[in-house]
């Protein structure tokens, strides 16, 4: 059982055994990063999936290596634990194979570590053109409780085996008591977002080391700020767009893809570097998706005090534009500074939630409109109809008009909403139709 006690299904396998095709399959949408590389999943990456009355868990896990390099062995060392939490496991073994010894360090590892609570099936997967009674022997042997015969890639047996899925299951989908809003962690590669990560969970959930793009995967979990609970994502760092390696690409563009979803992003920066091209373009994608970013300037603890001074002024030149923008200083690795994102989300949670009156709005700009009107805008002057706030998560309001009006009016209307309701830090969605 998972922590969210929500029954949890585990594949386990070799690299290029086809377990994350498979579940992209089971889940019918594009969970996890595949690629012709071995190991192109590098840490556990799960999905909820909801079927008939039921639901469950299932996560991904990157190729068992006989002889692992640094990033492996960190993770396969938290292999036990993540067995011991399933309450099924899915031995997903390419057909063709001939490596046996590492499946035999695969079987002794199930073998010592599960429980007899615990399912485990054999799934025999990359089975297009292939007759189940073709089986080579040597495979026999590691057939558990069931076997099924697929195909991720061309969804054959896949139905039959979400199915078995599905009724091996005992939690329902009123276990899901809540769906919380979310908030993704983005920045370049070794600004220290997985060690945030991390820390803002007190455990080593994601992998982190000194090699740039170690993260590739979307790493979701629950986490508590005050008394509000947030899902919080650790996503790839995100390149510049002339990144050659095609997987890196689709992990910045699924890193960039999760603000969609989010209605806060932390923005971490490594303070050593100071603010770059790159990051401005991130500050430009959370503003266009109506994200409200944090900019955290991370390693903040390894500046000299005149570097600070420098960065700091560099900062105020280059968000004049989002002078609104939350900054938080912090060092991710020690902990220092950490504990005020507490008392910022808390803020935030406030100012995003905020709700005002239609009566109130059309009081308030009718004024406006009287004492300062717009520029006439290709020779008309527009009027105001009226103005409403149609939506919270993040301040939505329309502005219905009889015309166009200038960018610099409709800036003014921002810093009026801001000014006039406490929208100190948080993106708004101000939409104007005529």
């Amino acid at each position: 059982m998972t922590k969210n006690n929500i029954d949890e299904v585990l594949l386990i396998g070799l690299p290029n055994s086809g377990k994350s095709s498979l579940v992209n399959a089971l889940s019918r949408r594009k969970v996890s990063i595949i690629g012709s590389t071995p190991n192109t999943t590098r840490d556990k990456v799960s999905s909820t999936i909801k079927r008939n009355d039921k639901v469950f868990n299932i996560s991904d896990l990157p190729g068992y290596l006989e002889d692992p390099d640094e990033l492996n062995e960190k993770f396969q060392n938290k292999l036990k634990a993540y067995i011991n939490d399933a309450k099924l496991i899915m031995f997903v073994i390419d057909v063709h194979t001939t490596n046996y010894s590492g499946l035999d360090k695969i079987h002794s590892l199930l073998q010592k570590n599960i429980n007899k609570e615990q399912i485990v099936i054999t799934v025999f997967n990359k089975c297009e053109n292939f007759k189940k009674f073709e089986l080579n022997t040597k495979l026999y042997k590691y057939i558990y409780d069931s076997d099924y015969y697929v195909s991720s890639i061309h969804k054959l047996g896949t139905e039959e085996l979400m199915e078995a899925l599905t009724n091996s299951m005992s939690s329902n989908t009123g276990s899901i008591k809540n769906t919380y809003k979310s908030i993704a962690i983005i920045g370049k590669p070794n600004s220290g977002k997985s060690t945030l990560f991390n820390k803002l969970l007190n455990e080593e959930r994601a992998i982190v080391s000194n090699i740039s793009g170690t993260t590739r995967d979307k790493l979701e979990e629950t986490i508590k700020f005050d008394s509000d609970s947030y899902n919080i994502i650790d996503t790839a760092g995100v390149p510049r767009k002339k990144q050659k390696n095609q997987i890196d690409r689709y992990a910045s563009s699924l890193a960039v893809g999760q603000l969609e979803n989010s209605v806060i992003a932390f923005l971490v920066v490594d303070a050593k570097q100071g603010i770059n091209f790159e990051d401005m373009r991130l500050i430009s994608e959370c503003i266009e998706n109506k994200v409200t970013p944090i900019l955290i300037m991370n390693k903040w603890d390894l500046l000299k005090e005149e570097e600070k001074l420098f960065i700091n002024k560099n900062i105020a030149t280059l968000l004049k534009k989002y002078s609104w923008l939350k900054i938080l200083r912090i060092s991710a690795l020690n902990g220092k500074g950490v504990k005020n994102l507490n008392t910022v989300i808390y803020d935030l949670q406030k100012q995003l939630s905020t709700r005002i009156t239609t009566h109130e709005l059309n009081i308030l700009f009718r004024e406006i409109w009287t004492k300062k009107p717009p520029h006439p805008f290709r020779g008309r002057r527009a009027k105001l109809k009226y103005v409403t706030q149609y939506d919270v998560y993040p301040p939505s309001f329309s502005f219905i008009l009889s015309g166009r009006i200038p960018i610099n009016y409709q800036n003014f209307i921002d810093n009026r909403l801001r000014d006039t309701y406490n929208f100190d830090n948080i993106c708004l969605n101000i939409k104007f139709k005529n």
